[in-house]
């Protein structure tokens, strides 16, 4: 019985291990907590040193479960560049509140979140801010410039997706991904079919660093939300990013869609060598895209 009970015990760690991040890296930057209604949300600042160069701070979002410590090596630069960045993590996720299944949750009450998270800030209400959403966070970040319009100063999306369904085997080797209670043996494959180019090297930290819990609310909070409340992104000019090698959001049905729906508005890249996961795989591509876009916006030029 005692051996049993240790099994079910060393099980459950497991288990709720997986729901909390374990395997991650620590996320850089300052870490501050906004109150969303006695709710936490916690989100890391960068400043430029001695001070900003650029107008508009950063705002990052990260992917489906995962922190965004993801974004380490993309704020190293933008930091570097002068701009202020923001990385909020979402609910159940890093600490921030309001995870899990069960709730009645939309991508707008999400998107509602960077806006607590910059009145804690201080800052005022019409700034405008530039917008970062990598994979699950394009959804949240075009949701707030629709719902925000005023704010958003761009949108720029990392493997955007959200309009066409993945396939039912790709779905199952999402789920995998997640589940990093699992083995590595029987999650590997399907992390690399998932999220990864083939022949790129997938980091530790994307081996771990899953929060099951936080993907629970993400996956509540997508499907009670249509794709035309946020496909737009308001009238926001968008930067679209797309891994030549995306099965969740293939180039076809989601960057060139895209494209095809606001050719006025988007700037499309399509980037070889990557998979959803796309961050680890081409950090130097994504930084050098997001810096030229920035100061293109910030000139006032147009395409």
């Amino acid at each position: 019985m005692l051996v049993i009970l240790l099994a079910l015990g060393g099980l459950a760690h497991l288990v709720w291990s997986s729901m909390t991040g374990r395997g991650g890296r620590p996320v850089e930057g300052t870490r501050a907590v906004a109150d969303a209604g006695g709710r936490e949300l916690v989100y890391y600042e960068r400043r430029p040193v001695p001070r900003a160069r650029h107008p508009h701070p950063v705002v990052l979002l990260a992917s489906l479960a995962r922190s965004v410590g993801d974004f380490n090596e993309l704020t190293n630069a933008l930091v570097g560049a002068g701009f202020r960045t923001i990385a909020i993590e979402s609910r159940g996720i890093g600490g921030s509140q309001g995870g899990g299944p069960g709730q009645s949750i939309t991508l707008h009450d999400l998107a509602a979140d960077i806006e607590v998270v910059l009145q804690h800030m201080g800052l005022d209400s019409e700034q405008p801010v530039h917008l970062v959403g990598h994979a699950f966070g394009n959804r949240v970040v075009r949701t707030y410039a629709r719902d925000r319009p005023e704010r958003a100063a761009s949108v720029s999306l990392i493997a955007a997706g959200g309009l066409v369904p993945v396939s039912a085997k790709i779905e199952r080797a999402l789920l995998a991904s997640v589940a990093s209670f699992l083995p590595w043996s029987q999650r590997e494959r399907a992390l690399r079919l998932a999220f990864f180019s083939e022949g790129n090297e997938i980091p530790e930290y994307w081996r771990g660093g899953w929060w099951l819990w936080g993907g629970l609310a993400q996956g509540v909070a997508t499907t009670s939300t249509r794709s035309d409340e946020f496909w737009d992104a308001g009238r926001a000019r968008l930067l679209v990013l797309q891994a030549e090698d995306d099965v969740i959001a293939p180039f076809e049905d989601s960057g060139l869609r895209l494209l095809e729906s606001f050719p006025e508005r988007v700037e499309l890249i399509r980037v070889p060598h990557a998979g959803h996961a796309f961050l680890p795989e081409q950090p130097d591509r994504i930084q050098r895209a997001l810096l030229d876009f920035f100061e293109d916006v910030e000139g006032g030029r147009r395409r």
